[in-house]
């Protein structure tokens, strides 16, 4: 598969969303604290939401050679299987490694920036591959599906951001009159 083509960078973003589903879900289990764990949860479920977008739009392209408009994308009902999802076609090369815990890690306050840590690396990833794609793209549905993507991508790249910045300062996830200052 050409990887830079539309098919690939949706399909490249599928393996992202996929895995980055995974590690947050590993990251809710391991988090040293319930306001980490709830918010790493709600970041996997955007994963997936992600992940059905990509997968709507890829089937899209495959039926007829055509986008839909991303909001009707997001709207259509597929069923998935978010730990083992059924996507097309081979999977990517990966430059990254996704266990970022091990049975020897403990749960501690460093393993949650261990853990915010990669997920800002992995939010970054995915950001430049959907910029990437809106980049070269000449379609306007793929382009404000990708445009898209790159502000969901963004946002969490803030939240972690300021999560990290708060724990690493006040050894402390916040509590829930801060919560909103991370969220924007």
């Amino acid at each position: 598969m050409d990887w830079n083509s539309p098919q690939g960078v949706l399909r490249r973003g599928m393996t992202l969303e996929r895995d980055g589903y995974k590690f947050y879900m590993q990251a809710a289990e391991r988090a040293s604290d319930p306001r980490g764990a709830a918010m790493f949860r709600d970041l996997a479920e955007q994963e997936v939401d992600h992940l059905k977008l990509l997968l709507v739009e890829y089937e899209a392209l495959e039926e007829n050679g055509r986008w839909l408009p991303f909001r009707e994308a997001m709207d259509r009902s597929i069923d998935i299987d978010p730990d083992d999802p059924d996507l097309p076609g081979e999977e990517p090369p990966s430059d990254y490694e996704l266990p970022v815990f091990t049975p020897e890690r403990e749960v501690s306050l460093e393993s949650d920036l261990a853990a915010l840590d990669f997920g800002l690396e992995t939010e970054d990833i995915s950001r430049d591959l959907y910029a990437q794609g809106a980049e070269q793209t000449e379609d306007e549905r793929a382009r404000e599906a990708y445009q898209f993507l790159v502000q969901q991508e963004e946002r969490h790249y803030e939240l972690l951001h300021n999560t990290r910045e708060y724990l690493s300062e006040n050894e402390t996830w916040w509590d829930s009159e801060e919560y909103p200052f991370f969220i924007g």
